[in-house]
Parts: structure tokens; sequence; C-alpha cells
């Protein structure tokens, strides 16, 4: 009888465990991507266009944009790593291109995904006449598709939900600097490439580091 009253006595602990887990479950995002093995994709041209420097989004890519750096440790290259997490703050669902691979065919959405900073480290060409040649662009982050006869090549982002895309930062200096982030929404159809909306984060200031990296 006391073995009894010993169980009976766990079971509600175990069952608010249960419960405790479901909800920090519930807070994680939905759905990651990790676009750190995607080949780098076309160079896109370094602000003001096409990144805004003030946060919110358009009216046809209801997000909020967010920039995390994990650490801000620089690998050998310049780049560190960086996660763009992808709310749905309108009311009601939203499809988001969510493959990887370019399908290279009409009827396709492309969600692009990049960042601009004082950080980045200039590039150049090397012209015959005109010696250096600086190059004013900035690498993508990611580049996600969705095509029109693959529905699973489209994610569905529920209202307050997240989406997170992993991804490298263009090659980076060394020191404290702002960050920003910012998402295109594209159809390309008949040779054509429509935008459908836009998206931009808060700025993020992060110490960049090849050693032991702090943020503020």
């Amino acid at each position: 009888m006391n073995r009894l009253k010993l169980f009976v006595a766990l079971v509600p602990l175990l069952c608010t465990d249960v419960v405790l887990v479901g909800s920090a479950q519930d807070k994680q995002d939905q759905l990651t991507i990790d676009a750190t093995k995607q080949q780098s994709g076309p160079v896109r041209g370094r602000g003001p266009f096409p990144g805004s420097a003030t946060p919110g989004h358009s009216a046809g890519l209801p997000i909020r944009l967010e920039l995390q750096v994990p650490t801000g440790e620089l690998r050998p290259d310049g780049t560190t790593v960086v996660d763009f997490i992808i709310t749905n703050v309108g009311t009601e669902p939203i499809k988001l291109p969510s493959i990887l691979v370019s399908p290279n065919n009409e009827g396709t959405e492309v969600l692009t995904l990049w960042l601009t900073s004082d950080a980045i480290r200039d590039q150049y060409l090397k012209d015959r006449k005109r010696g250096l040649v600086k190059i004013e662009s900035v690498p993508l982050s990611a580049q996600l598709y969705g095509r029109d006869d693959d529905p699973t090549s489209f994610y569905v982002l529920v209202p307050n939900k997240s989406i997170r895309v992993h991804g490298f930062s263009p090659q980076l200096k060394p020191g404290t600097h702002s960050l920003t982030a910012h998402a295109e929404l594209v159809r390309l159809s008949n040779g054509t490439s429509n935008r459908l909306g836009t998206a931009d984060s808060d700025a993020v200031t992060k110490t960049l580091s090849t050693t032991s990296p702090t943020s503020r």
C-alpha cells in the first residue's frame, strides 16, 4: 500500500515535467534550414540599395527579420556563422521557399537573405589599365527556392511562428561593428523578376574576433 501511495504521489510530478518540456519546445523555431553548404549565389550591390537601414517589412512579406551572430568568432577565411530568424507577424499563414537547390525553371519564388555592415571587407578586381578596382557588392548568405509544381519546396509558416536559416556572413574585419540583415522575396516568371516583398532587421552590434569574441 505504501508503494502504491508513493507511485500516486509521483505521477503529478512526472506529468508536470512532460508539460514543461512540451511548452519549451513550442517556443523553438519550427524549422531550421542549414545553408552553410550552399554554393555562393550572385553578389548584391552594397547599400543603401538593396537593403534599408530602417527595420520593418513591406506589405507583401509580413515577417519580422532578426539577425543573430552566435559567437562572432571569425573563421580563417574571415566569415562567421549567422542566423536569420524569420517570424510571421501577419494574421494568416504565409508560404515561403524552403529548398536550397535552384530549380532553373519558370514559376519559381526565391527568398534571398544577406547582411550589410561596415565590417565587410572590401573586395577588389585587378584591371590592367586601372590597377585594383573596388567591387561595390556583398555576397549572399542564403537563397531559398520554391517551385509551383512542387508543394514540398515551400514551407507554410503560421502566425507567430519562426524559421531559422543558418548561413555564413561575408568576409568581415575584426572589431566591434553593426550588422543588419535583409530579405527579399521575388517571383521568376516568363523571364522576368517580380519583387513580392522585402524585410530588414534591427541592427546588431557585435565584437568580431579570431579569439574569444564578446557581444554587447
